[in-house]
């Protein structure tokens, strides 16, 4: 397990997910995620890895708990190699639940991992190594998963584009008929 500051945080399958009622629990059963504050968008945070990922997916969980949301870790819980597609799946199948949960996917890239994921179509995954196009992929595109390479994008870089991308909302109108178009 690891342990982040004063909430412990462990990798979860979908079926202790789903056994304790979408609840983030360690493996003593302790709640191990807070509520997320109402500035953000989102309360419930959805984030996978494969090993490429998985420093920088360490520390916005780490970030993520610290500002109180509730976070929910699909793995890796290493940097031994694993395939990206089996942790975008494991995101999308409980996404497809929760229309309400953000995700958050990281591969060494960010380009497979963000293919996998689009391959549901209930996922709008955005692979963002920048603001700009953070904000935008929620703006124009509302977004529900935000790809970053773990590789490519440092960690304090990192951090914005996920702030942005948690606290942007969508603006509708003329992009809501695009969406449309793609469903």
């Amino acid at each position: 397990m690891l342990s982040l500051g004063l909430f412990p945080v462990a990798p979860v399958s979908i079926d202790d997910i789903i056994s304790h009622n979408n609840t983030c629990v360690n493996s003593h059963g302790d709640k191990a995620c807070r509520l997320g504050y109402a500035i953000f968008m989102a309360e419930k945070i959805l984030l996978a890895s494969d090993h490429g990922g998985f420093q920088l997916k360490a520390h916005l969980l780490a970030h993520l708990t610290k500002q109180g949301f509730t976070c929910i870790d699909l793995g890796t819980d290493s940097d031994t190699s694993v395939d990206y597609p089996d942790y975008a799946q494991k995101l999308a199948r409980i996404m497809q639940d929760d229309a309400d949960a953000k995700g958050i996917l990281l591969c060494g890239s960010g380009i497979g991992i963000s293919m996998a994921a689009n391959r549901f179509a209930h996922i709008r995954a955005a692979l963002c190594h920048d603001v700009t196009s953070a904000k935008l992929s929620r703006q124009h595109n509302d977004a529900n998963v935000l790809c970053l390479g773990g590789r490519l994008v440092g960690p304090t870089l990192a951090v914005e584009i996920v702030t942005t991308f948690l606290s942007t909302a969508f603006e509708g109108g003329r992009h809501a008929a695009r969406l449309v178009k793609m469903s």
